[in-house]
Parts: structure tokens; sequence; C-alpha cells
């Protein structure tokens, strides 16, 4: 187990799927508000896809060099500092750009397995 936050590399991969998972049903629900007009829902979806992108790069930033050296066509270094920039510069966040920047580092992270 990593001494970092108690949490196992395992269960940090599993965070990071299980996030993968709940960014893109939020993406779909984020679809589906925009196509109505619906501005509450369109919020709630967005929001939900932040939150998951936080949680994303807090797992991989705690994850051991040795898995991600092992994969070094991922871009790690860029998950976490999606991470850092929603956490610290949430005002300066804009939705078209988290959109066109997540679709290919979920793909490349979700085919990772626990």
């Amino acid at each position: 187990m990593s001494p970092r936050a108690g949490r196992a590399v395992r269960e940090r991969l599993k965070d990071i799927l299980d996030a993968i998972d709940r960014t893109k049903r939020a993406e779909a629900s984020l679809v589906r508000a925009e196509a109505i007009g619906d501005a509450d829902e369109t919020r709630v979806a967005l929001d939900a896809i932040l939150y998951n992108l936080v949680v994303i790069g807090e797992a991989v930033n705690a994850l051991p060099a040795e898995i991600t050296t092992a994969e070094p066509e991922v871009p790690w270094r860029d998950v976490v500092d999606m991470r850092n920039f929603l956490s610290h510069e949430y005002f300066r966040v804009l939705t078209d750009v988290v959109r066109r920047t997540i679709d290919q580092p979920l793909e490349q992270l979700g085919g990772r397995g626990p």
C-alpha cells in the first residue's frame, strides 16, 4: 500500500476508471441538457465533469513513478495539470476547452485496468 493518503495503487486505478465512467455519463447528460436548452441541467452536468476530472487528476498524481513511466504515451502530467487548473483557476475554466481536451486523455487512461 502506498503511504500517500492510505490508498493502494489498485484502489487509485479503480478510482480513475470509475471517475472516467462517471465523466462520460455526465458528458452525455451535458449534451442532452444543451440540446433541450436546460441551463440548470447543463450546469449540473458540467459540474459533475469538472469534479470527476479533479478526482482523476488527484488519483493520477498519487500513482507511483513505476506506473506512469511504464506508460509514457499516456499524458499523465497533462492530467495532473488539468486537475491543478480546475482546482486553482476554476474562475478561468472554459466549458468548450474542457470538452475538447477530455476525450483523448480519458480514452488513454480508460484503457488501463486495475
